[in-house]
C-alpha cells in the first residue's frame, strides 16, 4: 500500500540522518580528540542521547556540532539532509578486490588536501586489507591523514596499532616505526624518537631496498635529524658540533634519498616533495653551528626563505616555518644586538603562528607559543601588561596542549601568561 511505501521510505530517511549524524559526531571526537563525554559536553546532550530518533537535530546541536568541527552550519545541514546516492550504497559493498582503489583515492585526496574523506578512504581500505600487510598500508595513509588535519593524538594511535600488527612485510613494519618515530618528535618526545629512528636505520641497512624501505630510511634520516638537532642548547656551540654535524649528515642522506623519491609522478611519493622543499632550510641552522663564522650570511639566507614570493603551495608553507625554527634558534645563539634579536625573533615567531593557523601544524604552534611567551615574559617584568588571549590564539593553545603532550609540563605557566579572554578585565 501507498501508507506502507511511505512508512518505509520515511524509516529510511531518519536511518540515514541517524547515520550521519553519528558520522559526523565521530568526525568531530577525531577533530577535537575528545571522548564520548567530551563531545556530549560540547553537543549540549547526556552522552546516551547525542543522536535523536529521527536523525534530525534541532538547531542548537547543529550549530554546537558546526563549532565542534569549524565547519558552517550550512555545510552540517547540507550533509545532514542530501540525498543518498549511489557511492554512499557501495560502501557496504567494498571488498578485498576495492583495497588498491580506495588506497589510492586516500592518497589522492590526501594530495588534495581534502583530510576528512582521505581518513575515510583510508579507514575503508583498512576495513576490507585482506593481509596485515595491507592493513598496516591503510594505518599509515589514515595516520598521515590525521597529521595533516591536526589530529596528531589519532595519527599516533593508528601508527601503534600498525606497529603491533603481527605478520607485516618488513619494509612496511620499518615505514610503521618511523612514522611513528616522526609524530612522537612532534609531539614533543625527541628522546624516544630518536630511539625509535635510529633503531630502524640500524636495521634498514641490512636489508634488500625497496621503494618502501626508502621511504623508511628518508623518514627515519627526518625524524632522527631532528631530534638530535632539538637536543643542541643554544649556548656554547664549540662543544655540540659532533652533534650538530650528525643531524646535518642525517638531512643530507634524507635529501639524496626524497629528491629521488619526489620524482616520481604518482600520488604514493608526490608528499615527500614538502620534505624535499624544506630540508635546505633545516640543514642552514646546522651550518651555522658547525662553522659559527657563518652565522651572519645563515641569517640572512633564512629571512631571505621567509620573504620568498610565490604559489601558496603547502610546501612552500613549511619550507617557511621549517626556516623561522633555524631563524630563531640562530639568532638566539648568535645575536648579541638584544634590539636586532627582538626583531628577528618577531619575525620568526610571526611566521611560525600563521603557518600554524593555515595548517593546524601544532609542533609550529607549539614553537610560536613558545617564543611569544618569552616575549610576554619580559613584557611582565617590565610591569607592562600582557596582550589578553585572543580567539585565534585560544585555538593554538588548546590545540598544542591538546596534540602536544610536552607542552602540558608548562601548561600553568603557559595560560598564566597568556591572561583572560579577550575583551574581559
Amino acid at each position: 500500500m501507498l501508507t506502507d511505501e511511505i512508512n518505509s521510505l520515511e524509516a529510511a530517511r531518519e536511518a540515514l540522518a541517524r547515520e550521519r549524524l553519528e558520522e559526523l559526531q565521530a568526525l568531530a571526537r577525531t577533530y577535537r580528540s575528545w571522548s564520548v563525554k567530551e563531545l556530549a559536553h560540547a553537543l549540549g546532550r547526556q552522552p546516551g542521547r547525542l543522536v535523536p530518533e529521527s536523525g534530525m537535530p534541532k538547531i542548537d546541536l547543529v550549530v554546537a556540532l558546526a563549532k565542534a568541527l569549524d565547519w558552517p552550519v550550512e555545510a552540517v545541514v547540507d550533509h545532514l539532509v542530501k540525498p543518498a546516492n549511489d557511492a554512499r550504497r557501495s560502501i557496504a559493498q567494498d571488498t578485498a578486490a576495492d583495497f588498491k582503489r580506495l588506497y589510492n583515492e586516500s592518497l589522492e585526496k590526501r594530495m588534495e588536501r581534502d583530510f576528512a574523506e582521505a581518513v575515510r578512504l583510508a579507514v575503508r581500505a583498512g576495513a576490507v586489507a585482506d593481509t596485515s600487510t595491507r592493513k598496516a598500508a591503510a594505518l599509515i595513509v589514515e595516520a598521515n591523514a590525521h597529521e595533516a588535519m591536526g589530529s596528531y593524538t589519532e595519527a599516533v594511535r593508528g601508527l601503534r596499532q600498525a606497529c603491533a600488527l603481527d605478520d607485516v612485510a618488513i619494509d612496511w613494519r620499518m615505514l610503521c616505526d618511523a612514522s611513528l618515530a616522526n609524530m612522537l618528535f612532534m609531539q614533543g618526545q625527541p628522546t624516544h624518537a630518536l630511539g625509535i629512528a635510529a633503531s630502524v636505520l640500524d636495521y634498514v641497512g641490512t636489508l634488500k631496498d625497496t621503494n618502501v624501505l626508502r621511504a623508511a630510511r628518508v623518514v627515519a634520516h627526518w625524524s632522527r635529524g631532528h631530534a638530535i638537532r632539538s637536543s643542541i642548547p643554544l649556548g656554547n656551540c664549540e662543544a655540540w658540533k659532533p652533534l650538530a654535524e650528525s643531524a646535518r649528515a642525517d638531512f643530507t642522506a634524507a635529501r639524496e634519498i626524497v629528491h629521488e623519491l619526489a620524482s616520481k609522478e604518482d600520488s604514493a611519493t608526490r608528499h615527500y616533495g614538502t620534505m624535499a622543499a624544506s630540508m635546505d632550510a633545516v640543514i642552514l641552522e646546522l651550518d651555522a653551528i658547525c662553522s659559527p663564522e657563518m652565522a651572519d650570511s645563515t641569517l640572512r639566507e633564512l629571512l631571505g626563505i621567509l620573504r620568498e614570493q610565490g604559489s601558496l603551495e603547502p610546501s612552500l608553507g613549511e619550507r617557511k616555518a621549517w626556516a623561522a625554527v633555524g631563524l630563531a634558534n640562530t639568532a638566539k645563539r648568535f645575536l648579541s644586538d638584544e634590539m636586532q634579536r627582538r626583531g628577528t625573533l618577531e619575525i620568526a615567531s610571526a611566521t611560525l603562528r600563521a603557518h600554524a593557523i593555515a595548517t593546524s601544524n601544532w609542533y609550529f604552534a607549539h614553537q610560536h607559543l613558545e617564543l611569544d611567551a618569552e616575549r610576554r615574559r619580559k613584557l611582565t617584568g617590565n610591569a607592562i601588561a600582557p596582550r589578553a588571549l585572543d580567539a585565534i590564539e585560544a585555538k593554538l593553545v588548546a590545540g598544542v596542549l591538546g596534540q602536544v603532550p610536552a607542552s602540558r609540563q608548562h601548561a600553568g605557566e603557559l595560560l598564566a601568561l597568556y591572561g583572560q579572554m579577550e575583551g574581559t578585565r
